[in-house]
């Protein structure tokens, strides 16, 4: 059963063909990252939303509830990813958030965020190459509160060619779904803010770059 299918359940997205085969080891190192979590997290990331729904608490809270969740799952991907520090090619794409997460990113620099009255979206490539506005000497201004598209994007190849602006629109990488995670993220941004997205520019459009 794929992710799709049981959104519930921590698993790998479904493949994509591959060119070439030159994205095998990607798809391995995925497998075997999904193949390595601890069952407790497992179980943990199955339960998020269902735990959420029943927190009485701010949305503040509980989206910080979820980061954390979403952090132990990025940090057990540590041995199967290209990521590391100083790499910012993500930092250069859409990068979508939701309004109390800019709330939240406002309230932690001090930086006044857009009010948007609804939801913006916008090409993949229409940001492709431009740097996100908490940018700056390629590292994350912004790390302790970044988002949770931020949070939950790795790259599973070995290195980050295809994650470069000039061709990350030429090749699906997989990935893996965390439905818990985004079902509890979705449901909470939904409920504190009406379900109000946009990307990260939208919210912070006057804040210069400095890279």
């Amino acid at each position: 059963m794929t992710p799709e299918e049981n959104h519930s359940a921590v698993g790998p997205t479904a493949p994509v063909e591959i060119s070439g085969g030159d994205l095998e080891e990607a798809f391995r190192r995925r497998d075997a990252y999904v193949a390595s979590l601890d069952a407790s997290l497992k179980e943990r990331e199955d339960l998020i939303a269902q735990r959420m729904r029943s927190t009485n608490a701010s949305g503040i809270s509980k989206i910080s509830k979820i980061y954390a969740l979403v952090d132990e799952l990025g940090a057990a991907a540590k041995d199967f990813v290209a990521c590391k520090n100083g790499c910012a090619a993500c930092c250069h794409m859409n990068v979508t958030i939701s309004a109390i997460e800019a709330k939240h990113i406002e309230t932690a620099t001090g930086k006044a965020r857009a009010a948007l009255s609804q939801s913006r979206t916008h090409d993949l490539a229409e940001f492709s190459g431009k740097p996100c506005p908490f940018l700056k000497d390629s590292s994350c201004s912004i790390y302790d509160v970044r988002p949770f598209a931020c949070r939950n994007h790795v790259s599973f190849d070995i290195t980050n060619y295809w994650c470069q602006p000039e061709r990350s629109h030429q090749k699906v990488l997989p990935k893996v779904k965390f439905n818990g995670a985004e079902e509890a993220f979705f449901s909470v941004s939904g409920t504190a803010t009406h379900g109000i997205f946009g990307d990260i520019r939208d919210f912070f459009p006057s804040h210069p770059v400095k890279t």
